[in-house]
């Protein structure tokens, strides 16, 4: 099970007719996911899925049960108080302008009672097979460190979910938190496109300002695709989910 399964999982799809949207959805897995009736779960009547530029694939846009919407996810959300019974939101917090009035945003749009499944993964977890442990580190480091997205970033928003819906309850958005969950999936391949090639693509932009470093940690690259070749290649990263339920009040 992948990080957009989980998070589908977490959801809690237990009833039907169910409206849920999906914050960031990009091009959609975790909207995928949602809509697949795994047992014990109904597909949602309404799945919106959101985001700042439209990347969502042509399949969902078809779908009737999806709407694509987009829209500026630092501003107000585009639903009208309690409209909705479940937000998910993956690797989403940490590009925001300001993560705890978003936050309370989500509150103000779930009905009471619904479910916010906040997902962040962890970069400073980032774990990488290499024979030189000191390269790897000083390269996630600065990764960590660096803004590796569009705009901003935040490499350990993974770690600082609970804090930012404590915040948001100190400035009046009430949640219970029901869990706080962590998972690290492990992933051999380091093909283009792969998870594991996504990331280290990242590391390398990030070590670019220092040539030294950027023509060692082209060597790595190198490396890691020969590890991968042989059997020998392993990448895994922390991801963290915490489940809110709005509170009544």
């Amino acid at each position: 099970m992948g990080r957009h399964e989980r998070v589908a999982e977490l959801a809690r799809l237990d009833v039907e007719g169910l409206v849920v949207a999906d914050i960031g959805c990009g091009s959609g897995r975790t909207v995928r996911a949602l809509l697949d009736a795994a047992p014990g779960r109904h597909a949602p009547r309404l799945v919106h899925a959101l985001d700042h530029v439209s990347a969502l694939d042509d399949d969902l846009l078809a779908d009737a049960r999806v709407r694509s919407r987009i829209t500026d996810l630092d501003g107000p959300l585009p639903w009208r108080d309690g409209e909705l019974d479940r937000v998910v939101s993956l690797n989403t917090a940490e590009h925001l302008g300001d993560p705890v009035a978003h936050l309370a945003e989500v509150h103000r749009v779930l009905r009471p009672g619904g479910l916010c499944v906040l997902a962040h993964s962890d970069w400073d977890t980032a774990l990488f097979t290499s024979t030189d442990d000191q390269l790897t580190r000083t390269l996630v480091d600065r990764f960590t460190a660096a803004a590796h997205g569009p705009g901003r970033s935040d490499g350990f928003m993974g770690r600082k979910l609970l804090a930012l819906a404590a915040t948001a309850a100190r400035r009046g958005a009430g949640w219970t938190v029901e869990t706080a969950t962590s998972w690290a999936d492990p992933h051999r391949r380091f093909d283009q496109g792969s998870l594991a090639w996504k990331v280290a693509t990242g590391v390398l932009a990030s070590a670019q300002s220092d040539p030294v470093l950027a023509a060692r940690a082209a060597g790595w690259m190198e490396e890691l695709r020969g590890l991968a070749a042989a059997g020998q290649f392993l990448f895994t990263v922390t991801d963290v989910a915490v489940v809110l339920r709005r509170d009544d009040s």
